[in-house]
């Protein structure tokens, strides 16, 4: 039987990570969500400014989401305003199982 639940993770500019705390903290289908610092590489350099194409990375923010399947919709449509035109990249993946000890 397939788990109902599927992991949504966004990764952002720093700049973006109050406005999508914000989005994420409003949505009533959600319980909550994880959120960390990434160095994020890339052969694609033309977005990073001087400091980040010195270094090799750009300091971003990743977030976790657990959520229902069938929620999945009303978290797209709530980020698109904020994230769409930042064409930011983002992913779902399966869960296999979840639980609590």
């Amino acid at each position: 039987m397939p788990n109902s639940e599927q992991l949504f993770i966004l990764i952002a500019p720093k700049e973006l990570k109050d406005d999508i705390v914000d989005v994420l903290i409003s949505l009533e289908v959600l319980t909550g969500f994880n959120l960390k610092t990434i160095n994020g590489y890339s052969k694609e350099h033309s977005s990073f400014n001087i400091t980040e194409q010195v270094e090799g990375y750009r300091a971003l923010v990743q977030f976790e989401v657990l959520l229902k399947v069938s929620d999945k919709p009303v978290l797209i449509k709530a980020l698109s305003p904020i994230c769409q035109p930042a064409k930011l990249k983002y992913w779902f993946l399966p869960i296999i199982e979840s639980g609590h000890f």
